[in-house]
């Protein structure tokens, strides 16, 4: 069979547009025959060629990168790009570029170590063994050798932490030590939104697969909290617990020391701050005793408006002022935050000499006259005395 040359092929190319042109301006009615009609079609004709021209290159050399260069030319040069993340001094995992080719490679010895490799985590206490997944399964590795220490059985596995790692085999959480013996086989399932199972001073969370609620077991696997908590997490090596909209604290060895009873607990360094039902706040140090009895946030004074008229409003700065005149009240009100977002921060009234006359029991409060003050949402209105007004 003859080669097409390159000029007889645009030469084909160029003469099937002419037709087509002059078929398309036949439809439309125009039939100009003059020099004029004939370089008029000869022009579209050509733009066209040249549109066909430059949407053939670019599907050819589309083609050419993501097919024939990465699966075919890449792979089998030396120049290879590679994305490294250290997992120890001289064991990286290498991910390459446009493939999904992983493996874990020994940059002194300049060795592949295991190839075809999805991932490699490694703990965050640096533990020896790092996990990783290969052909839908996971594993765990050395991370200074590289050599696999417990080769990928597991359906899901997480990095060890305190010398245990977590791992799924025929649907059972089990707990394994460096040597892949299995130490903790307690019926655990995982819960379906793929938790973090890692053990902290001692103790793991795990939730309930059925409704969620957490608890902590032991590094027997016994349960020192059953799962009945709505969230559990570790605070600064405090254990906080929630329920029911209500929160309570554990110490680093589990004995209770907030009940689940309170609104909110923040640990800040040395200092527990402890949100109550009653709105109230306190501060205790680390070892459960007070050290503030009664926290307030903030101090506001309460204005009223007065029976006077401001005269002089053309010397306002101030569009926005009105001409009323505000008196100050004899209380102000102090705020007590409640700690979290979803509850509103509540009110009480001071005296000047910072005497507490009300409990924070307010959403707000708006002083009506001196010794007046409107208390919401109550609605009662009450005075400097804190008595309700009848």
């Amino acid at each position: 069979m003859r080669k097409v040359t390159f000029k007889e092929y645009f030469t084909i190319l160029f003469g099937g547009l002419w037709q087509g042109i002059v078929w398309v301006f036949g439809l439309f009615g125009y039939k100009d025959e003059s020099s004029y009609g004939k370089v008029l079609k000869r022009i579209f004709a050509s733009c066209a060629t040249i549109l066909v021209v430059i949407f053939t290159g670019c599907i050819l050399f589309a083609f050419a990168k993501e097919v024939v260069y990465n699966e075919f030319i890449r792979p089998r040069t030396n120049n290879r790009v590679w994305e490294e993340k250290y997992i120890s001094n001289h064991i990286v995992f290498q991910e390459m570029f446009y493939s999904e080719k992983n493996r874990v490679f020994d940059k002194n010895k300049q060795k592949v170590l295991l190839e075809d490799v999805d991932w490699v985590v490694v703990s965050g206490d640096k533990d020896s063994l790092a996990v990783y997944a290969k052909n839908g399964k996971r594993g765990y590795i050395n991370r200074f050798t590289g050599e696999i220490a417990i080769p990928e059985i597991y359906t899901r596995a997480w990095i060890f932490s305190e010398g245990l790692a977590a791992v799924e085999k025929d649907g059972e959480l089990l707990f394994i030590d460096h040597s892949g013996k299995v130490v903790i086989d307690k019926d655990f399932q995982v819960y379906f939104d793929d938790p973090k199972y890692g053990f902290k001073n001692g103790y793991c969370i795990i939730k309930n697969p059925v409704d969620g609620k957490m608890g902590l077991i032991d590094r027997r696997g016994n349960w020192v909290l059953k799962a009945e908590y709505d969230n559990l997490f570790n605070n600064d090596g405090f254990w906080q617990v929630e329920k029911d909209g209500h929160v309570g604290l554990y110490t680093s060895k589990i004995d209770l020391m907030f009940a689940v009873e309170h609104t909110a607990i923040l640990v800040d360094d040395n200092i527990i701050e402890v949100r109550r039902a009653d709105h109230t706040a306190k501060r205790y140090d680390r070892n459960g005793n007070v050290v503030i009895d009664f926290v307030i946030d903030e101090v506001d004074n309460l204005q009223y408006e007065t029976t006077e008229l401001r005269n002089d409003m053309e010397s306002c700065d101030s569009e926005f002022l009105d001409n009323k005149i505000y008196g100050i009240a004899n209380c102000q009100q102090y705020m007590v935050r409640s700690g979290t977002y979803n509850n509103p921060d509540y009110y009480g009234l001071l005296n000047r000499q910072g005497k507490i006359i009300t409990p924070p029991i307010y959403t707000s409060i708006k002083a009506i006259d001196k010794n007046l003050y409107l208390c919401q949402p109550d609605g009662v209105i009450i005075n400097d005395y804190g008595e309700i007004v009848q």
